[in-house]
């Protein structure tokens, strides 16, 4: 019995945190997205195996807040409870561009591309794993240091 209310009120949290990012993404409204931000936490005290909870938190930590590293942190969780969940691979990549991560973000887009199946997105992987392999042999190496 316990264990079915603590699986319903993540599930609550989850809703309650989809409607203020909803809210917040309409109005512009960070309050909002940070009110998301600790439902969805909520949520996952409750359930801690909640791999679409750990996806939705990454998404408004990185998309809304501009929390890349949370969002890393949060994909990589998703990733370990779901390995076959390719679009967390897709969005890790993003954060991990956005950190000027180039070899993860590289790993994570070759995860996705050998994996996904959305045609549109396989065609942005690969654009965007060219132009960071491209900015790779630019800067003489991974990190820009000259070469290794």
């Amino acid at each position: 019995m316990k264990r079915a209310w603590r699986w319903l009120l993540s599930r609550l949290y989850r809703v309650l945190a989809d409607a203020h990012r909803y809210f917040g993404n309409l109005y512009g409204n960070r309050h909002d997205h940070w009110l998301a931000i600790e439902n969805y936490t909520r949520a996952l005290v409750h359930a801690p195996a909640y791999t679409q909870a750990y996806y939705s938190h990454e998404e408004t930590y990185w998309r809304e807040v501009g929390n890349s590293l949370r969002a890393i942190q949060d994909l990589t969780r998703v990733l370990e409870l779901d390995p076959s969940w390719v679009e967390a691979y897709f969005n890790r990549a993003l954060a991990h561009g956005m950190r000027h991560e180039r070899e993860q973000a590289v790993a994570d887009f070759r995860s996705y591309l050998a994996n996904g199946a959305d045609e549109y997105w396989l065609g942005s992987a690969q654009r965007q794993l060219a132009e960071l392999q491209q900015e790779m042999d630019e800067q003489g190496g991974p990190d820009g240091q000259g070469p290794h």
